[in-house]
Formats: structure tokens, C-alpha cells, sequence
């Protein structure tokens, strides 16, 4: 379709007193005439009337309408979509909600056209929808935010209005296509910023959250000691495996070391003065430190003896006993 920029008369043209052939026989130069694209016909304005010649009929210029027309129009004739837009007041001062309606166009008479100078129907459509107060006040109640709120009352006036008050425009077949309401463009730009800032908000909050509890598994991988760590570092392809059992054989003979200075840099006897079981202790150090059992086979858990319960040297009995703070001072 052709993008003419007034609808439904494309051109008019006045035209000059037609040339007489010999003298007697009137004709006009068809180079006079306008181009007449496809969809299109010519009116000529005669003295009282308005003829029109169907598409694709080639004049000769000897037409008796050709020769007495004063003046030609070019009508386009096939249906046309026209959008039109109306500003309707808000109850923000500045600010308007945009209204456009979009019609169905389609030339049924030519000539009629012509006659009621039908130049622009877009000029027409829109002065008659203006003429409804009731719709032009629709938007004095509501702040410019609110346009998805009024946007079906305002589509229901027009199709209301409309039903009853149809547009009546000589030789035009006009029908409703569709209705928008829009807010002005720097509030649809600033909706659509604070919307983006929500999104970034959100997406930055689920990325801490998901963060936090991928640095508390990690903290829980690292508590439960180095093989753990070595371990996580393989599977994040952070560590080759043989670098890996290298860390965790120099961690078990640090920790080994650290054991065996730990007893050694304890006084002699220094054990018997714990109520434990010392075998157990040693079990359970080298088995926290290491991770492994330093005994083949752990014996049976044996009960600390209950305070004065050792069998005394007083009594013949050559076995352990307690020692208290009176033998210190022997």
C-alpha cells in the first residue's frame, strides 16, 4: 500500500481551458493530467457535478468530462488503515495520556468524496472522537502512572461512542479496528529504568545468596581437615592428583610431628596424674591428627579407677596407684 500522506484524495489539480484542434474540435494534452498509481481514479470537477473514470481506463483527453473539467482529483480507492492520536488530559498538569485509534478505510464513492472535499480523514476521525467531553475527561482522575488502569475505561468509551455516534463521511466506509492508550515516552523510559534497577536488585541478591551458601560448604570442607581441602581442590580441577597426595602425605607427616613434640615436651610421668585411660588418649590423638588407628587392634575400654581405689604399696601390692599431693611433699 502505498504510503500517500492524505487519504483519500492523493492529489487535486486545477486545469487550464483546453486547446482547440483546427478550431473546432476541443482537446486537452493527457500530459496534463496526474499520474494515477495503482488503486487509484480521477475525478474531474465539471460545472455542477463530478465525474469520476474507473481504474485503469487510459484517456485520450477528448472525454467531454475531460474537456470541461475545471479542476481533477486523484482518489485512492482501496481499503487504508488510519491511525490517529489524541492527547487526553491527566490529572498530573504536563502530562497526557496518548490515545490511538486505528480505523478501517474504504472508498465507496469517488465523486461523493470529491464533492464534500474529503481531503484528510484522519482530520476527521479525530475532530469527531474530540467531540465526546465524556472521553476527553476520562484522565482528569487519574495520575499519568495509572494509564493500565484507565486504558479498558477508555476503550470502552470509545466503542461506546462510536456505536452510538458512527463517524458519517460521504463515500467513506469507515469501521474500528483497534484502541491504545500510552503513557508519554519519559514515563514509559523511567518505568522501564526503575524496572531494570528492580531486576538488577533481585539478581544481585540471589547471587549473594547462592554465594553465602557455596562459602559455607567450603568452610565445612576445610573444618573437616586437609584431605577434605585437597580433596575439593581436585574436584574443582584446582589441583593435578599427584600434587594432591603430595599436600596430603606432607600434611599427615606434619601433623605426626606435631604429635610426637606435643608428648615429648611433656614432663616425665606427667600422664599419671590424668584420671584417663593413657592408651585411649593416644588412640584418639593419633586418630584425630592422622586419621589413622596406631594400633592393630584397640582394646577393650577400661573403666578409670574410682579415686583411692589403686591397690596402695602399704598392703604388699606391687601395682599402680594414685599419687597425691602428700607424696609430692615426700
Amino acid at each position: 500500500m502505498p504510503a500517500y500522506s492524505e487519504y483519500p484524495i492523493v492529489e487535486e489539480r486545477t486545469l487550464r481551458p483546453p486547446q482547440r484542434r483546427l478550431g473546432l474540435f476541443p482537446r486537452r494534452n493527457p500530459d496534463e493530467l496526474p499520474e494515477t498509481p495503482v488503486g487509484t481514479v480521477l475525478v474531474f470537477a465539471l460545472n455542477g457535478g463530478y465525474k469520476a473514470y474507473t481504474e485503469g481506463q487510459h484517456l485520450r483527453g477528448s472525454e467531454d468530462a475531460v474537456v470541461e473539467a475545471r479542476s481533477v482529483s486523484v482518489v485512492y480507492m482501496r481499503n487504508r488503515q488510519v491511525t490517529l492520536a489524541i492527547e487526553i488530559p491527566s490529572r498530573d498538569m504536563g502530562y497526557q495520556f496518548l490515545l490511538k485509534v486505528a480505523f478501517r478505510c474504504r472508498v465507496t464513492d469517488a465523486e461523493a468524496v470529491v464533492s464534500a472535499g474529503i481531503e484528510n480523514a484522519a482530520d476527521v476521525l479525530t475532530n469527531h472522537l474530540r467531540d465526546d467531553a465524556q472521553l476527553m475527561r476520562l484522565g482528569t482522575t487519574r495520575p499519568i502512572e495509572e494509564v493500565h488502569l484507565l486504558s479498558e475505561e477508555v476503550t470502552n468509551r470509545v466503542r461506546a461512542y462510536l456505536e452510538f455516534y458512527p463517524p458519517r463521511i460521504d463515500g467513506l466506509e469507515v469501521a474500528l479496528v483497534n484502541v491504545d492508550l500510552l503513557p508519554p515516552n519519559d514515563i514509559l523510559v523511567h518505568g522501564q529504568r526503575i524496572k531494570r534497577l528492580k531486576w538488577d536488585g533481585e539478581s544481585k541478591e540471589l547471587e549473594s545468596a547462592i554465594e553465602n551458601r557455596d562459602v559455607a560448604r567450603i568452610e565445612e570442607i576445610f573444618k573437616r581437615g586437609a584431605e577434605a581441602t585437597v580433596a575439593f581442590g581436585v574436584s574443582r580441577e584446582q589441583l593435578l592428583m599427584t600434587d594432591a597426595v603430595g599436600i596430603t602425605r606432607e600434611a599427615r607427616e606434619n601433623r605426626m610431628k606435631a604429635l610426637s613434640d606435643l608428648i615429648n615436651g611433656m614432663p616425665d610421668g606427667a600422664l599419671d596424674f590424668l584420671p584417663i585411660d593413657t592408651h585411649r588418649l593416644i588412640e584418639r590423638m593419633v586418630t584425630s591428627v592422622t586419621g589413622d588407628s596406631l594400633f592393630a587392634e584397640a582394646p577393650k575400654a577400661v573403666e578409670p579407677p574410682a579415686p583411692g581405689a589403686g591397690r596402695s604399696f602399704q598392703n604388699g601390692h606391687d601395682g599402680p596407684r594414685r599419687i597425691g599431693l602428700e607424696d609430692l611433699d615426700d
